[in-house]
């Protein structure tokens, strides 16, 4: 039987941690001229994260299956929550910084715990819709991060991160009271570490799917992260230009939404990731190639939203996709390694083609559409 209470305080504790994230571009030039620290210092606050997450996802989803899912998920939220206030209390750049790198590790325990969770507590019927839902975490999380601006221009940075500190930690209480602790096996059976990772190149699935997610990560960052220069360049103006940036975003979480009800209605998942794969390519591309701005525009949109069936639909194969539910965890892990991988290399490749000609930056993204292609066909085989 499904159980909607756990799946939605699970859901808001992922997007009150990928808020976290948000927060800072809303803060980052008040931050950087407190701590005398620049813009590409405060910048910084936000890349810790994915660096992180590209050196240590696989390492924490190894912890995940050692500790048990639900103690890792409350751990990740409650170190998340405390070290969110730290950094809203933070007296100088250095224990900033720190509690950054705190409040990092607290959201990769969270978002590496998670989907194992809420699988266990769907019907098998309702699983590609929760997973759908899970998907939308990171957009409406980031989203909701910057919507703290006006918070931060009315009340100042600290206020406003104490606010979402506190809110993270109300997530964590909900948690605490709605995730039955039997929803997976607390302590599993002590597997060495090599053994693991044996088991999961084995299945080969977990590797594949990794590698969708990986260049699904590719095509999306290449898209949202270069759309506002892209439209300035083309002379749109700069607020015009990031509202674009965020209706992209939303196009994107619709997209996850809607792969959970296709997956509902019994579509493949696997069908689902070359779809999200082929279109968010052929359109992302586009993005550099027509001259037209209210054009660049709906093909960025329509491409993201597209691109949203993929990370639905991985989610969903993931808890399919290795022999026992004791290495969900390390697959989550595994596949959160290369998407963050991909996301701290591919946009200085992009950036450095765009200098050059703004055609050259759809080369990156149909190369990754091709590769994610691939590899949903080599899932549906």
């Amino acid at each position: 039987m499904t159980r909607w209470a756990p799946v939605a305080a699970m859901l808001a504790g992922g997007v009150l941690g990928a808020a976290q994230i948000g927060k800072v571009p809303a803060a980052m030039t008040t931050i950087g001229a407190e701590f005398n620290m620049g813009l590409a210092g405060a910048a910084l606050l936000v890349s810790l994260f994915a660096l992180m997450a590209a050196l240590g996802g696989l390492g924490i989803g190894l912890a995940v299956a050692r500790i048990g899912p639900r103690r890792a998920l409350l751990a990740g939220l409650w170190l998340g929550a405390v070290a969110a206030v730290a950094a809203a209390l933070a007296p100088n750049a250095a224990l900033l910084l720190a509690a950054r790198v705190a409040e990092g590790a607290g959201f990769l325990l969270l978002v590496v715990a998670a989907p194992g969770l809420i699988s266990a507590c769907v019907a098998a019927r309702d699983r590609g819709l929760a997973m759908g839902l899970w998907g939308t975490y990171m957009p409406a999380g980031i989203a909701l991060g910057l919507v703290s601006a006006p918070l931060v221009e009315a009340q100042g940075w600290r206020f406003a991160w104490m606010v979402l500190a506190l809110a993270l930690g109300l997530a964590a209480l909900l948690c605490w009271r709605l995730v039955p602790p039997g929803a997976t096996a607390e302590v599993p059976p002590a597997v060495p570490i090599p053994a693991q990772l044996r088991a999961l190149v084995a299945a080969r699935r977990p590797l594949r799917i990794a590698s969708a997610f990986a260049t699904y990560n590719i095509l999306y960052f290449g898209i949202a992260a270069f759309l506002p220069a892209r439209l300035e360049s083309l002379g749109a103006g700069t607020g015009g230009a990031g509202a674009a940036a965020a209706l992209a975003a939303v196009a994107n979480a619709a997209g996850n939404l809607a792969a959970g009800l296709l997956m509902r209605r019994g579509v493949a998942a696997e069908r689902l990731v070359v779809a999200g794969a082929l279109g968010m390519a052929v359109l992302g591309s586009g993005v550099y190639l027509v001259p037209d701005p209210t054009l660049v525009v709906g093909l960025a949109v329509l491409a993201c939203g597209i691109g949203g069936l993929l990370p639905a639909a991985c989610f969903a194969l993931l808890p399919r996709a290795v022999p026992n539910p004791a290495l969900v965890a390390p697959a989550v892990g595994l596949v959160i390694q290369g998407n963050n991988l991909a996301q701290l290399l591919a946009p200085p490749l992009i950036g450095a083609l765009a200098t050059q000609s703004w055609a050259l930056a759809s080369l990156p993204l149909l190369v990754a559409g091709l590769l994610a292609t691939l590899a949903g066909r080599s899932l549906a085989r």
